[in-house]
């Protein structure tokens, strides 16, 4: 028997729900980081896609080691004086690990 997949009240599949807060959040991190954060538009695009490729690279690992890449880009943020900027990249982080679990997860 094939398993069924958890549906919202909406009838859409948790994941892709999760998929569409997800983009939501990139949108919107992306313009605060430009228009708020006066950094280049390149450098914030830049910044998104690292932090997807990190998450994509860094799925299948203990859950401590995601906490030590949360406190390591929180700390370089304070370094480099960008540190509203990172703890938002670090939530965009975050947000991707959890985007990642749903999808790899078997309902």
């Amino acid at each position: 028997m094939a398993k069924r997949r958890a549906k919202s009240s909406t009838g859409i599949p948790f994941p892709f729900l999760a998929a569409g807060v997800y983009f939501i959040m990139v949108v919107v991190f992306f313009i605060l980081g430009f228009k708020t954060f006066s950094i280049p538009i390149a450098a914030v695009g830049l910044f998104v896609v690292l932090e997807a490729l990190l998450a994509a690279l860094l799925n299948r690992i203990p859950l401590w080691i995601h906490g030590l890449v949360v406190v390591a880009q929180i700390a370089c943020g304070a370094y480099f004086g960008k540190l509203v900027f990172m703890i938002l990249m670090a939530v965009l982080y975050a947000g991707a690990i959890c985007l990642l679990y749903l999808f790899g997860r078997d309902y």
